[in-house]
């Protein structure tokens, strides 16, 4: 599986994905705005599935210090060539986040684990689990992204008017996967680990909301009209009844 992972990201434009149109933003900016909310200030952050740094540069921004890691040297090496233009960052590494032993025990204030459930099973999301609680200091924040299993089955419907496909969706939203690689869980699932892990749910946010039903008129908006949504977004993104009806989910979790 590891393979694939890094197969498929090298061929990804993982860099630009927030960035392609207003849609792919909204997951950003949303998860920004609840990290300022929460973080402290000074926090020492470990960014274990940074991806190629976008929210580990943008957190160094703020004046924490950040250490960022990812799975796939591709993404490190796009990492390191921004950390070579803008030296930010406190250190840099290639590893997974399932193995941690580089790092003490309790040390960070904030451990994101952003992306990696998104490929992992049960079994390696436990062992993920117990590596981003050990390293992480009591009362310690642990960001967690995931994908929703029903929004995903309902992204996945065609165009046609039709529901030419809808077979193919509800196998996809039976199985949790449409291609084996991305592997989805729904709300439910995660609060259920904060449970098992003796953690307390922070905030649970539905990341970018249903605006994937409306991505045509949210790309087509104007930057007034689009900031306007953004703050109806914000609104609604911590209602439990939308959780599964975004693409993106987002749990921030305190370690007790």
């Amino acid at each position: 599986m590891e393979n694939t992972i890094i197969n498929y990201y090298n061929t990804y434009d993982e860099d630009g994905r927030f960035f392609r149109n207003n849609g792919h933003q909204i997951e950003l900016i949303t998860s920004m705005i609840y990290f300022k909310r929460f973080f402290k200030k000074g926090s020492f952050i470990l960014d274990g599935c940074a991806g190629t740094g976008n929210y580990s540069f943008k957190l160094a921004e703020l004046g924490h210090k950040v250490i960022a890691g990812d799975i796939v040297p591709h993404n490190v090496d796009i990492i390191r060539d921004k950390q070579n233009k803008n030296p930010m960052l406190n250190d840099i590494y290639t590893g997974s986040i399932t193995n941690l032993t580089r790092f003490e025990s309790e040390i960070f204030d904030v451990v994101l684990c952003m992306g990696a459930f998104y490929h992992m099973g049960d079994e390696e999301r436990k062992i993920a689990m117990a590596e981003c609680l050990r390293v992480l200091k009591p009362k310690g924040l642990l960001v967690i992204s995931y994908i929703n299993n029903t929004a995903v089955s309902v992204y996945s419907l065609n165009s046609s008017d039709k529901l030419e496909n809808i077979e193919e969706a509800v196998t996809w939203y039976n199985n949790k996967t449409k291609d084996g690689v991305f592997l989805h869980m729904s709300p439910l699932e995660i609060e259920q680990i904060a449970k098992i892990y003796n953690t307390k749910i922070v905030a649970h946010i539905a990341t970018d909301g249903i605006g994937y039903l409306l991505s045509s008129k949210i790309n087509q908006a104007n930057k007034e009209d689009f900031e306007k949504w953004i703050q109806f977004h914000l609104q609604t993104c911590e209602d439990k009844s939308l959780l599964g009806y975004s693409l993106h989910g987002l749990a921030i979790l305190e370690k007790v």
